[in-house]
């Protein structure tokens, strides 16, 4: 049983309902509903993937929209864009003739007729045994001086029976570049060839193949502190019940993965490149980046871009949207000028800078300052992320706006993103490797696939051949290619 006295003297504002009567009362019962109710329907909160650091993974459903806009352009293929067809060949493995051996009007015989013309309709498809056994016969001869020579074995057939080269290329591409689980690698050979190969066989062929990246690791090391300009990021990275690091340093034609227990400039310069590098870095704010002052530094506008949609969520601010537009009037000069080769008008970046520090002017008049700390805490009082995105902002106004100068600087370092989130996708579809060594292994191959990719390299063809102990090098002319690590 409740006090109503007791409630009176406490709640006024409940007395007041009491005393103007039960309509009063149910108003205000209304009221409240309603307001429950309308906010069970904002359907986004503060705070996710689009308007901070969040991961997307941590996003509630439904997923935020994209930042894409709109280009203008029909949906599907564009008018001049090639298709693609499966294209006849001059010399099939089979022929099969069809022949005719009546008329279709008249139902004459025509088994005996020769025909006038053929029409060709090829079928591509698997073989029924992929697997091809070939076996190395040695030889052993004998000699006057009582000796027995046994010929040498190629290295593909050191033991008796073995899988061959190629075989291994399929499970590592299945594996390492598909994010294909080892039991269903396994269970996919079997099911192709007949055969069931063991887990331990495919780890065994991926370490082969690892140990034989050292040239192509040190040629991409080499490539990569010539480039221009490189894109830096890093991402947690789970496993073995341990919190590690995946660094990735990259360019349009390069890619670096590393895998370290430390997130700062411990795990950074484990890939040594940033140690001593003079040309560009492009990355986020963390500030462990900020240490290696021999190079000059770019800022990610993607990330400036989603911190601005939270600005705007948050405060309702309109100096956000303003300076979101500005910062893609910069990305559209650079498309417009860099990707034709041309360097950007003065007058034009002047425009954008002038744009720039307005926005920031007003951001600052309409965000109050916090209030002082209690002279009992130490330390200064938090500036609050408005405050400090604005910071950010104007402290480091030349890295930001460093695209709009030199054309091999790229507007953000989704190119970094891009090449670190296959090793995402293979912790959902796998759920993680087992070891250290076989992260630090992975990240060595996907290294080399995804180099090669970018190069036009057949994947296969590189793992095969690196396997063989010849894997593929970059040239020195991909260091010079970082003029193309423009994305957005």
């Amino acid at each position: 049983m409740i006090d109503l006295e007791e409630i009176r003297r406490d709640r006024p504002d409940i007395a007041d309902l009491i005393d103007r009567g039960m309509e009063a009362v149910v108003e205000r019962l209304l009221e409240l509903e309603k307001e429950v109710s309308d906010k069970a329907k904002i359907r986004q909160p503060f705070g996710d993937s689009r308007t901070t650091h969040a991961a997307p993974s941590s996003d509630p459903r439904p997923k935020p929209r994209s930042q894409r806009g709109k280009s203008g352009k029909k949906s599907g293929g564009q008018h001049g864009h090639q298709g693609h067809r499966l294209e006849p060949v001059e010399e099939p493995d089979h022929i099969v003739i069809h022949k005719v051996t009546h008329c279709k009007d008249c139902n004459l015989d025509l088994k005996n007729k020769a025909a006038i013309q053929h029409t060709a309709h090829q079928v591509f498809d698997l073989p029924e045994t992929p697997l091809i056994v070939t076996e190395h016969r040695l030889e052993h001869k004998d000699c006057t001086c009582g000796q027995i020579t046994i010929a040498s074995a190629p290295p593909e057939a050191r033991q008796p029976t073995q899988y061959g080269p190629r075989l291994s290329a399929f499970a590592i591409f299945l594996h390492v570049q598909h994010f294909i689980p080892l039991k269903r690698t396994a269970d996919i050979i079997e099911t192709m060839t007949g055969k069931r190969v063991s887990e331990g066989w495919i780890q065994a062929s991926q370490r082969r193949l690892s140990n034989q990246l050292d040239p192509f690791i040190e040629a991409v090391k080499v490539c990569l502190r010539k480039a221009k300009a490189v894109c830096c990021d890093e991402s947690g990275f789970r496993f073995t019940g341990k919190r590690f690091w995946l660094h990735v340093c990259c360019t349009a034609l390069l890619t670096l993965l590393l895998c370290q227990r430390r997130r700062g400039s411990e795990g950074i310069s484990a890939l040594e490149i940033l140690p001593g590098y003079t040309g560009v870095a492009v990355h986020d704010h963390l500030p462990a980046y900020l240490r290696f002052d021999t190079c000059s530094h770019s800022y990610c506008n993607e990330h400036h871009v989603r911190e601005l949609d939270g600005v705007k969520v948050r405060d309702k601010a309109d100096w956000a949207e303003r300076m979101k537009k500005v910062l893609y009037d910069g990305l559209e000069l650079k498309r417009r000028y860099h990707d034709q080769d041309e360097e950007i008008p003065f007058i034009k970046i002047n425009e954008i800078t002038t744009r720039y520090e307005k926005c920031l002017q007003d951001g600052y008049e309409v965000t109050p300052e916090p209030p002082p700390k209690p002279s009992s805490k130490r330390g200064r009082p938090k500036r609050g992320k408005t405050l400090a995105l604005l910071d950010r902002l104007r402290d480091h106004k030349e890295g930001t706006l460093r695209f709009l100068h030199a054309k091999h600087v790229p507007w953000s370092n989704n190119q970094a993103e891009r090449d670190i989130r296959p090793m995402k996708i293979q912790q959902k579809v796998s759920g993680g490797l087992r070891t250290e060594n076989g992260a630090i292994e992975f990240c060595r191959i996907r290294s080399y696939l995804s180099t090669t990719n970018k190069n036009g390299v057949d994947p296969f063809e590189a793992i095969e051949t690196a396997l063989a102990g010849n894997p593929w090098l970059p040239t020195t002319e991909a260091s010079l290619e970082s003029d193309k690590t423009e994305v957005a």
